[in-house]
């Protein structure tokens, strides 16, 4: 394991998450080096090298062992970050109270303030800056008042004017980072929502239906639930541009898309697969409940009729359909069903649906009211 994977606790971090894995290796090395000469310091007291008193070298022995603990913990989840980060800085806010009292012969000991609160401001953020320095000043300023710290009013002046002021730079410098840290993800948001949106209609694209559908195959393979999908091609799209302009027939597909977004359920996935090419993809539909949506869909789209520069234009759809299947081993099994079952209608006549599933035989559903409507379904 490399130094940047063990500071980073062995977790992966994704573009996104740049601030907190900083975090995490800030986290890492202060409780290393914390462990370390906290240890350290207490050995050499034990063996009579270094005279902090025997209370003192066992209090650091104790918070050296518990900084190494921690970081194992750290290992364990990434949202123990902020547990640990708080419950690291108030133990360290405790020790350094305890120093404060107790060791007066250190005219020295209220710099290790200083060193709480930049710690604050780093692996957490200006709330918890602010947090910590209000703590480290008020207590300096209660005991004073309440006892006598061995310290002279200047020092004490002086230290809390410091405090003060270093405080105000780290925060404004936390500002700056976490303003820093949201604008980036709303550009990375943005540029993912422009990656996978097709520019047109606004619905996804290809490529990000490509990757939605293998994610949903592998759930419901896993969960034992079926998947329909639905891929649609509006029938001699390309006369209508070719007649009155790629304008009409944008026009037209923007018409088409909102109206069949109309249809749908919150949970359905829709996307613009090619140039007058759809797909829909839904889960947990019985086969005959699909047969009722594609042709609630093929109706409301014949009826459909935009009015361009003077001319009324209407279009129709062919829709291919099938359905997951247990010996299906890839999404893409489904899918060249239902691009085989798109073919087939538009072979036969279009403005149609045809079926297909896993098998070849093929059954004939005329309709009622129209009799060049067919639906085909294997079983």
């Amino acid at each position: 394991m490399t130094l940047n994977d063990y500071l980073s606790s062995g977790f992966k971090f994704s573009e996104e998450e740049y601030l907190l894995q900083f975090k995490f290796k800030m986290l890492n090395t202060m409780l290393m080096v914390t462990a370390f000469f906290s240890i350290l310091i207490s050995l050499l007291a034990f063996v009579g090298l270094h005279d902090i008193g025997l209370k003192q070298a066992i209090i650091d022995f104790a918070y050296g062992v518990m900084m190494i603990s921690f970081i194992f913990i750290l290992r364990i989840s990434k949202q123990h970050f902020k547990k640990i980060a708080y419950f690291l800085l108030s133990m360290t806010f405790l020790l350094f109270t305890y120093i404060l009292v107790y060791l007066p012969t250190n005219e020295a000991r209220t710099i290790w303030f200083f060193l709480l609160i930049v710690f604050a401001y780093i692996v957490t953020d200006s709330k918890g800056g602010l947090i910590y320095t209000t703590l480290s000043v008020g207590i300096i300023i209660v005991l004073h008042v309440v006892s006598d710290l061995h310290l002279s009013q200047i020092s004490i002046n002086a230290s809390i004017i410091a405090l003060l002021a270093s405080s105000a730079m780290f925060w404004s410098h936390a500002k700056i980072i976490t303003q820093y840290q949201t604008n980036l993800k709303q550009k990375n948001n943005s540029l993912s929502l422009l990656a996978s949106t097709d520019y047109l209609t606004g619905i996804m694209n290809k490529r990000m239906f490509s990757e939605l559908s293998k994610r949903y195959f592998k759930t419901a393979q896993r969960d034992g639930f079926k998947l329909t999908l639905f891929v649609l091609d509006l029938d001699h799209f390309k006369n209508i541009n070719d007649t009155y302009g790629h304008q009409a027939g944008d026009k037209l597909l923007k018409y088409f898309v909102q109206t069949v977004e109309n249809t749908l359920r919150a949970s359905d996935i829709f996307a613009r697969i090619g140039g007058e090419e759809f797909a829909i993809l839904v889960s947990k539909m019985h086969k005959d409940d699909a047969l009722i949506f594609a042709e609630k869909i093929r109706n409301t789209i014949e009826g459909l009729m935009i009015e361009y520069e003077g001319h009324y234009l209407s279009v129709t759809t062919s829709i291919g359909i099938s359905q997951s299947h247990k010996t299906d081993n890839e999404f893409d099994d489904i899918l060249f069903r239902a691009d085989m079952a798109l073919y087939k209608a538009k072979n036969e006549g279009r403005n149609r649906i045809s079926c297909i599933r896993a098998k070849d035989s093929v059954l004939k559903y005329p309709k009622a009211d129209e009799e060049n409507t067919y639906l085909h379904f294997s079983i």
